[in-house]
């Protein structure tokens, strides 16, 4: 079974029957305000939605170009792609992970590190930035600890910029 398309909405303000000003969700776009009437949503219909963030496209390619930055610069991440050094930075650091820990006897315990999906209908902005800052870090502290992470960061955002020149 395939995932379903999500729906966006845009947060507007419009007047109630009393003309009070109230919150409001409309559908983002023509297309959007199609699916809901495809799904057979009428007005008044009580739906359930988990609201997310639109995720910013210019900050998701600052994320893979931290990946290359690894890639091109850390022994470690030598021979991966942008994104696989993402998921190791992942792993390794624990950052937007879910954690497994499992007791085994006469051995001790096993720590399982699964990091959580960065696709964009998995982890909204707020998530993915913290995410991101907290990868800067991570690298800064563990493999350029005479650099801060907003110096990573800076130096991904460079190479961002230079391949767009």
């Amino acid at each position: 079974m395939s995932k379903r398309q999500p729906v966006y909405f845009r947060a507007v303000k419009v007047r109630d029957a009393d003309g009070n000003f109230i919150s409001a969700f409309v559908p983002a776009s023509a297309t959007d305000a199609n699916t809901i009437r495809e799904r057979g949503v009428s007005i008044g219909a009580v739906v359930r939605a988990d609201l997310t963030k639109n995720r910013n496209i210019e900050f998701h390619r600052l994320a893979h170009a931290i990946g290359g930055l690894c890639v091109q610069h850390i022994e470690a991440f030598e021979g991966m792609t942008h994104h696989k050094a993402l998921k190791k930075l992942q792993q390794d650091s624990g950052i937007q992970c879910d954690v497994t820990i499992t007791e085994i006897p006469g051995f001790g315990i096993l720590e399982s590190r699964q990091p959580k999906s960065m696709a964009f209908d998995a982890m909204d902005q707020t998530e993915f930035f913290t995410m991101i800052t907290e990868l800067c870090q991570y690298i800064a502290r563990t493999y350029w600890p005479t650099m801060t992470g907003e110096q990573v960061e800076d130096m991904a955002q460079a190479m961002v910029q230079e391949r767009a020149a």
